[in-house]
């Protein structure tokens, strides 16, 4: 593993990895505990129509991928940006949407929360343990590496699980289309096995706020596209050596993220081999427990543990750079007089990281104690307010030069509270709201997000343009040196709130 000795070291690991390592710890990190158990416990609950979750994520994820990764990645390293929320405050020259944007990516703590879960009840499953003693034991785990070695042990180990991972839903694929678990007759089989409301000629139900109707299940992709906006996502993108390698990320990315999807046939298998009432998110260690002699169900229990450690350990690094970097670094020590790129500042800002991940661990278990009913709902509830936001300004900043600090302020101020009023609102028990937005965070933030590019858009149009120096140096085209994976760190400019 490559020496951690810097805050960016810490941080980013900035052009250290070729595509293809960057690849498998992307998808890695996008496959995670839900995909892994919350996707197939939804379709253990709902049956076919819960197919159209992994179908259509992994596009709209990897499309968001496809138009942000290369001309963030060049943006990213001339400003020398340490994280999404950096990136944004550092492009706009604005401390404001700085603090905004690390503040609402607290919500990520939803995200560490659901993949808490997930390593808690595989644990009881596989080792018989109690929940309460299993989340503790997940947490303190991933928190402890992450504090020895940051991005780099994150994104190695990524890697490695994402291989694991992919050999896992090769199997998950092979069964459900032999239909081994029921007796053969391929996947028409194991529809045949399901009730009637869970076959595949069913698509919609309007008392299932998720597949409500055609158009949540549209919204549903909308909300991915921005999902790589997220800060555990969007910072791979500094590790990837070269703008050149971009093309390659992306292709290979793509591929493995719309296989790691075929997860959900677990579900399906397991319902349609009658588990029984189980938890609808234990249904994958059920089913390898009822399948497999104990040591193999085990061993691969263990490689689906690699799907949450691989998303929790980048939240955990995500989510302490919120406060290291982006709050200290980048706001106080600027207000308090001092350089921020002093040996002391880098020093004190790798200590709060790695004290970070351990606070965000222990806040995270406490708030799981209880698990929730289904993990791809719970991730959401947090999230869908951070890719309500950063839409606007992130995509804009990628593909507008006109787009302005105002603009990039009340995009996110517009769509977070649209996403609170629709949402978070009814979900934190504050008012019941409107069915089925107040229990479907994916409609809510499809719209959000288109929200926050109009607004974005149309303050711009009306607001002061950023300095024109400032946007030449960031939109002219890569050079050589930088499609190859040279560094390049642009000078510290001056922000403004």
């Amino acid at each position: 593993m490559k020496k951690t000795v810097t805050e960016e070291d810490y941080a980013v690991a900035r052009s250290s990895y070729p595509w293809w390592v960057l690849a498998l710890a992307y998808v890695a990190t996008t496959a995670s505990g839900s995909t892994f158990m919350g996707i197939p416990g939804m379709a253990y609950k709902m049956g076919f129509k819960a197919l159209y979750y992994p179908m259509i994520y992994p596009i709209g994820i990897y499309l968001g991928s496809t138009l942000l990764a290369r001309r963030t990645k060049k943006m990213g390293d001339r400003l020398g940006s340490l994280s999404i929320p950096d990136y944004l405050g550092d492009y706009y020259q604005s401390n404001l949407i700085r603090v905004m944007a690390a503040v609402l990516g607290i919500f990520l703590i939803y995200y560490i929360m659901a993949q808490l879960v997930a390593a808690g009840q595989m644990f009881t499953v596989v080792l018989g343990l109690e929940y309460k003693y299993a989340i503790w034991f997940a947490g303190g785990l991933v928190a402890l590496y992450m504090a020895m070695g940051g991005s780099h042990s994150d994104i190695l180990t990524d890697a490695v699980q994402g291989f694991l991972m992919l050999l896992i839903v090769i199997l998950i694929i092979v069964l459900f289309f032999t239909g081994y678990p029921v007796g053969g007759g391929g996947a028409s089989a194991v529809n045949a096995a399901l009730p009637d409301n869970m076959q595949w000629t069913v698509h919609t139900d309007p008392n299932n706020p998720i597949f409500y109707a055609w158009w949540t299940i549209f919204l549903l992709f909308i909300a991915h596209i921005p999902f790589t906006c997220l800060p555990h996502l969007g910072n791979k993108f500094f590790a990837l050596r070269g703008t050149g390698a971009t093309k390659q990320f992306n292709v290979a990315a793509s591929i493995l993220g719309l296989i790691m999807g075929a997860m959900v046939f677990a579900g399906l298998l397991g319902k349609a081999m009658g588990l029984g009432d189980i938890p609808p998110d234990q249904v994958v260690p059920q089913l390898f427990t009822k399948l497999m002699p104990p040591w193999l169900g085990g061993l691969l229990s263990i490689a689906i543990l690699s799907a949450i450690v691989s998303t929790t350990d980048g939240l955990f690094m995500a989510v302490s750079q919120l406060f290291a970097n982006d709050l200290y670094r980048k706001t106080y020590v600027p207000l308090a007089g001092k350089d921020p790129n002093s040996p002391e500042v880098n020093r004190n800002a790798l200590l709060i990281g790695r004290i970070g991940v351990v606070v965000v661990g222990v806040v995270a278990i406490l708030m799981v104690r209880k698990p929730p009913a289904l993990l791809s709902i719970l991730l959401w509830v947090g999230i869908g307010g951070i890719v309500s936001a950063f839409a606007g300004p992130m995509f804009l900043a990628a593909f507008w030069h006109r787009a302005t600090r105002a603009g990039a302020i009340w995009g996110m101020i517009v769509s977070f509270a649209f996403y609170f009023w629709i949402h978070l609102g009814p979900k934190l028990g504050l008012y019941e709201g409107i069915f089925p937005w107040n229990k479907n965070p994916f409609a809510a933030a499809g719209v959000g997000a288109i929200i926050s590019v109009a607004v974005t858009y149309i303050v711009s149009l009306f607001t002061e343009p950023l300095p024109e120096e400032h946007v030449r140096k960031l939109w002219a085209p890569p050079s050589a040196g930088e499609k190859a994976g040279s560094t390049v760190v642009g000078d510290r400019t001056t922000v403004h709130a």
